[in-house]
């Protein structure tokens, strides 16, 4: 399996696991959901890790810094897109954050990756298509308070910065630890930190309950999935690549609204789908 392959699998699962996520949050809030569905993920992928025997690449102490570190990054970028969307319009929000793979693509370019000509279209194809399928243009976003909508914007530019970083310095993780341990790292410190993180901020955790329980059991896993076929497509492929795979993730949500949730797309999101296919077309070309 190459590594375009493993981004699409990693974009599969992202976006499965937002959608559901989105359902989760209806019934237990956003901020509960999160530290369920990391609860969820250190527990499968610790029995995964068993399976796997990976334990012993913990010792060293150094690369299990490093993915710490990245891991907090990307759980500090999860934070700044929920407090987006709280403080302002999702239809504002939603594509500013979901740019967070141009950060990763340039942080890969700078750090000395070279790609063709035609890759490097299907790239800027492949991401415009991705930020115009988030897109909604909606009259009610209007109405919306200018300060809530700064509030918003400026959170999503953080979320969008700090989580293209995370993507962009997963790839040292992986290639000291391999796919699998920088995530169950990640999802260790996530469900320490979050508690704490909550109480400091007077949030009240909601159990998911019976009926909820099986919302966050999908995302708990997908999500970790999504990060294990990333980090291990980074094996295989450039940063570069990989990442546009991955970006897909927000067509595979919009999809799953169409055809679970009843929505309909604006026109420009259908525009934003078709260019996101020829641009995954065009760099997956030999």
């Amino acid at each position: 399996m190459n590594g375009m392959l493993l981004g699409l699998v990693s974009a599969l699962s992202f976006g499965t696991a937002d959608f559901f996520a989105g359902k989760s949050s209806k019934k237990i809030g956003v901020f509960s959901t999160l530290f369920y569905m990391q609860l969820v993920g250190l527990l499968f992928l610790t029995a995964a890790v068993f399976w796997k025997g990976q334990w012993p690449a913990l010792l060293s102490l150094r690369h299990a810094a490093a993915a710490s570190l990245w891991m907090a990054v990307d759980l500090i970028g999860i934070l700044f897109l929920y407090q987006g969307l709280l403080t302002g319009s999702a239809a504002v929000v939603a594509p500013i954050a979901s740019s967070f793979s141009v950060v990763t693509v340039v942080l890969a370019f700078l750090s000395g990756e070279r790609l063709g000509t035609g890759t490097w279209l299907g790239i800027g194809i492949t991401l415009s298509g991705v930020i115009s399928a988030s897109m909604v243009w909606s009259g009610k976003s209007k109405q919306r308070s200018r300060t809530a909508l700064a509030s918003g914007v400026l959170w999503a530019i953080l979320a969008s910065l700090f989580l293209g970083a995370a993507f962009f310095g997963l790839r040292f993780a992986q290639e000291a630890l391999g796919g699998l341990l920088p995530v169950w790292i990640g999802r260790l410190q996530a469900t320490i930190l979050l508690p704490v993180l909550y109480r400091l901020l007077k949030i009240k955790l909601t159990p998911p309950g019976r009926n909820g329980a099986g919302l966050v059991a999908i995302v708990g896993i997908l999500d970790a999935v999504a990060l294990v076929s990333y980090n291990t497509g980074l094996g295989l492929e450039d940063t570069s690549i990989v990442i546009t795979a991955t970006s897909l993730f927000a067509i595979v949500t919009l999809l799953w609204g169409v055809l679970a949730g009843g929505e309909k797309p604006a026109w420009t999101q259908w525009i934003g789908v078709g260019c996101t296919l020829a641009g995954i077309l065009i760099v997956s070309w030999p």
